[in-house]
């Protein structure tokens, strides 16, 4: 079954972090760290983070922050993008 919602991706040690919405989150969880394995990652941001830090894969962790409809799905990523950004 898809699941489909809100994530981040968060570096645990600086709280920095990557928002993002998918209609399948645990097939954009395996896309996003096997890019990110590979040098692929299509945010150079994240990407450049991921190289420099030792232990990446322990630092980095994909976190679902909400689960929604597909209608909202935007609107929701959005939201939830300016939350943090205010936050921060």
């Amino acid at each position: 079954m898809k699941n489909i919602g809100i994530y981040r991706i968060l570096n645990i040690k600086n709280n920095k972090m990557y928002i993002g919405s998918s209609e399948d989150l645990n097939q954009r969880k395996t896309n996003h760290f096997g890019m990110l394995k590979r040098n692929k990652h299509h945010s150079i941001h994240l990407q450049r983070a991921y190289n420099r830090t030792i232990d990446a894969q322990n630092i980095f962790i994909f976190e679902i922050l909400e689960y929604c409809s597909e209608e909202i799905l935007l609107e929701r990523e959005i939201g939830t993008f300016f939350k943090f950004n205010n936050n921060v």
